[in-house]
């Protein structure tokens, strides 16, 4: 570890020329007033940015800066760090000095990352302070590598470690479960460090949400899911399974000894130009720990409401409903239906500073600044109820309730409509209308839900049909009574729908990619009505479509279909045709 020298943070910025005198002086003020750390108060006066605090602090702490893109690096000193690592950590080596390898990196204080690199290379790194997208870049410039196939490198390291007899093959075997200074090492092989990073690197790069590491009783695989559809990207040998899950330990701190009792962690990684939040969760079975690693590329994340293909009615309608002083918007649809994705969009745009947002959640999917989130933990007490109870005497403006699970929440989510929040929140049904019916079955006085709801919008995500590879065609009776499809639309002869066909832009897969379909109910005067009569979930629908112009999940997928954005096996699968669809 390099040593910290006497120079000050701020002189060495001041020296930089990144800010003035008068500048560090009023910082330095502000500093003693709050006890923040000085850097994270210049962040704040927007006098710096992040990199130029980490300059300074390399500076500090005796590293040298280094502009990469005039560098020429010899082969050899390229071929110290594999590829694959090199882009997972965003890391060159640029030259070997006195057994010291030279790593110019994009966040060189991180001490973790050296000590891996450590690991792998089996020589001692010092770290070099270079811009990060300059390394990036250089680092697409001079491996023409392993990146481009991900996927095959990853299977040749398997079956390379695989025929090796590995010293760590013999530590994954049973005897040393116990024995936690083993499973240390174990996770340290250079081997099983890079068959981790590398199913990282391949999932986030084909945009998974998902990895699943699971052990049967003679095998183990690897799995991830693409838009919501899991794929098999490699099937290591058992003996490996042990080694790989506890390296995942090791990496998000979990107590890598219990293998008897669940654990959940979350960890923040940067991998290549991907900033993910990832959320583990291992799971002990009759044969070994499985694992599975949520994925959220904060990168990727689209949280603006006009980005969610909306329809220009449908989203002036959302906007219209949010935008009011009080009332409550629900978003229904079953588990990873994007609405905690819709719901973060509406914050995102309520988001100002005159208003107050407090959420709710379990768990927190995705932190925003300027609002402030709680996590709810049901084993100490900190329901939705009881935190919602709780949040509403912090002068709130606006509340998201993850979601309405029972009476209590749906009742004090009511109170605070009824007190001038605006409230929104999820809950689990099939459509819009029968989200109503839910709330009526909760024994919700159906007055209370005609004075506060003011709209449900139900969801799904289906899959997008890959653009460069799509057939089309016309599709024949049996499908068109399957969907629905208006009799207008039969007898029209340039009717057709597109099928996948894979190819290499979608990794042969299809499709490319998912897109919302959306059924958006408007509460008015007569559904009001309906509401009071507690009339059925159908009469209320038949209402909507007729008369407020509602579409059904269906129809709207069915429009889809035609659009070339999707395919009628995606609609088929994810909605459902009511009787009054006709």
């Amino acid at each position: 570890m390099a040593v910290i020298q006497d120079r000050q943070l701020g002189d060495i910025l001041v020296e930089q020329g990144v800010i003035s005198p008068l500048e560090l002086d009023e910082a330095l003020q502000r500093q003693r007033l709050t006890g923040e750390m000085l850097g994270r108060v210049l962040f704040k006066m927007n006098l710096c940015d992040e990199q130029d605090i980490i300059d300074a602090l390399g500076v500090q702490a005796g590293m040298e800066r280094v502009d990469i893109t005039k560098l020429k690096v010899p082969d050899e000193v390229l071929r110290k760090v594999p590829a694959d690592v090199a882009k997972f950590y965003n890391v060159v080596p640029i030259r070997e000095t006195d057994g010291k390898l030279v790593v110019a990196m994009a966040d060189p204080l991180n001490l973790g990352i050296r000590d891996t690199i450590q690991q792998i290379v089996g020589m001692e790194v010092k770290g070099a302070i270079s811009n990060p997208q300059d390394v990036a870049t250089f680092i697409k410039n001079n491996y023409t590598f392993e990146s481009d196939n991900i996927h095959e490198t990853l299977n040749e390291l398997i079956e390379r470690v695989g025929d090796a007899e590995l010293t760590m093959e013999e530590l994954g075997q049973q005897e040393i479960v116990g024995d936690v200074d083993n499973l240390v090492q174990l996770a340290q092989e250079p081997e099983v460090i890079k068959i981790v990073n590398l199913v990282l690197l391949d999932a986030v790069t084909k945009r998974a949400s998902d990895i699943h590491f699971e052990v049967y009783e003679e095998d183990f695989r690897i799995r991830i899911r693409i838009d919501g559809v899991l794929h098999e990207i490699s099937s290591p040998p058992k003996a490996l399974s042990l080694a790989l899950i506890s390296r995942v330990k090791v990496m998000c701190n979990m107590d890598i000894g219990e293998r008897r009792l669940p654990q959940d962690a979350r960890i923040e990684l940067k991998i290549g130009d991907s900033e993910v939040d990832i959320r583990v969760a291992t799971l002990p079975t009759l044969y070994g720990e499985n694992v599975v690693m949520r994925i959220l590329d904060r990168t990727a994340v689209k949280v603006e409401l006009d980005k969610l293909g909306f329809t220009p009615q449908a989203l002036k309608s959302i906007s219209n409903v949010i935008s009011k002083p009080n009332g409550i918007f629900l978003v229904t649809g079953p588990t990873g239906s994007g609405k905690t994705t819709t719901l973060y969009a509406c914050l995102n745009d309520l988001n100002q500073v005159g208003v107050k947002i407090i959420t709710t959640e379990d768990p927190v999917e995705l932190q925003i600044d300027r609002i402030i989130q709680v996590q709810v933990r049901e084993e100490v007490g900190l329901t939705f109820a009881a935190s919602l109870r709780s949040i509403l005497r912090q002068d709130p403006d606006i509340v998201m309730v993850g979601e309405i699970r029972d009476l209590e929440t749906a009742q004090i989510a009511v109170e605070a409509s009824l007190t001038g929040h605006l409230v929104l929140s999820t809950i689990h049904t099939n459509s819009a209308p029968e989200t109503i019916t839910r709330l009526l079955d909760m024994d919700l006085d159906p007055f209370l839900i005609t004075s506060s709801l003011e709209a449900v919008l139900a969801q799904r995500l289906v899959r997008t049909v890959c653009r460069h590879c799509r057939k089309p065609y016309r599709p024949d009776e049996k499908e068109m009574d399957l969907l629905g499809l208006p009799d207008a639309w039969r007898k029209d002869p340039n009717l057709k729908f597109f099928r996948p066909e894979g190819c290499p832009a979608c990794d042969y897969i299809g499709y490319m990619g998912r897109v919302g379909l959306f059924e958006l109910l408007v509460v008015d005067d007569h559904i009001c009505e309906l509401i009071q009569e507690r009339a059925m979930a159908h009469e209320i629908r038949k209402y909507a479509r007729k008369k407020l112009g509602m579409k059904t999940l269906r129809e709207e997928g069915i429009i889809k279909c035609v659009q070339g954005i999707t395919t009628a096996d995606e609609v088929l699968a994810h909605t459902d045709k009511f009787e009054d669809d006709d």
